[in-house]
Order: C-alpha cells, then structure tokens, then sequence
C-alpha cells in the first residue's frame, strides 16, 4: 500500500507570492459579498491589482465605487496632496488608506497635515495591508478612499 503525501504551504500574509492560485503572480485575498459596483480587492502582486473582477496594471487610487490608475511619485516620501486629491472626486472622505509597497518607514507627517486640513485621516501601511484593510472597511459600509502602490 501507497500513501501520498501532500505537504501544505504556510500562509504568510505578508509575503506577496504567497498563496497564490497557479495562474498568475496575484496574491489572493478572501473578499466579501458584495452587490452592485463595490470595488473590493481580490488580488494584488506582479505590479497590479485584480479589483472586483478587473485587473489594473501599476499603481491605483480606490473610492467604494471606482477605480483609477494612478501614477504617484516612485518614492512615497515624495507624495504631496496634490497627487491624491484630484483623484478623490469632490465628496471627499473621511479616511484615506495609503499602501506604500513594504512596511512604511516615514510617518509622511506633511502628508497627513495637509489632508487632515481637509477632513481626510491618513492611514500608512504596506500595500498587502491596506488591500486587505480596504476590503474590511468596505465590508462594514465605510466611507473611504485608498492609493495602493503596485508591488512586485
């Protein structure tokens, strides 16, 4: 008698190969139900996003309801205001999620002076991070809007 074995990979949230489906470099991520055009990320990695259904190459701005490219600054230390608010439209949020690829390492103060003047909290963490705490927060009905740099 024969047994198989079959080893399983641990899950590690925070590596972006990791798990992934076999038919791209995405990671995959469990989303929620959703109706109507609720943009939920359900994959990101290979420097894009695969977003209720879509698939984005490069580096994107988020609202519940749309997704844009969004062409930022290759060093996130450089991101100014002027970079995020035309893509928010005119209601603009009350939280903006900031997925800076790896772990942040600038608290980017400036930035978040700036947008708090305009009623806007900031929130920096890793792109893997802000995919899957974008996905929770339009989960539970809230009002935000996210930039997520692409990652490899």
């Amino acid at each position: 008698m024969t047994m198989k074995i079959t080893a399983l990979k641990s899950l590690n949230m925070n590596d972006p190969k990791s798990p992934h489906d076999g038919s791209s470099d995405l990671v995959n991520i469990q989303t929620f139900e959703a109706t109507g055009d609720l943009q939920l990320v359900h994959g990101y990695g290979d420097h894009s996003f695969r977003i209720s259904g879509n698939r984005y190459s490069g580096s994107v701005l988020l609202g519940p309801r749309k997704t844009a490219i969004w062409t930022p600054p290759a060093n996130p230390a450089d991101l100014k205001i002027d970079d995020i608010l035309p893509g928010l439209g005119k209601a603009l949020p009350p939280l903006f999620i900031l997925g800076v690829g790896g772990a942040p390492m600038d608290p980017m103060n400036d930035l978040a002076h700036y947008l708090h003047e305009q009623g806007i909290a900031l929130e920096i963490m890793s792109t893997a991070a802000a995919c899957r705490t974008w996905n929770v927060l339009m989960s539970e009905g809230r009002t935000a809007g996210a930039g997520l740099y692409a990652v490899a």
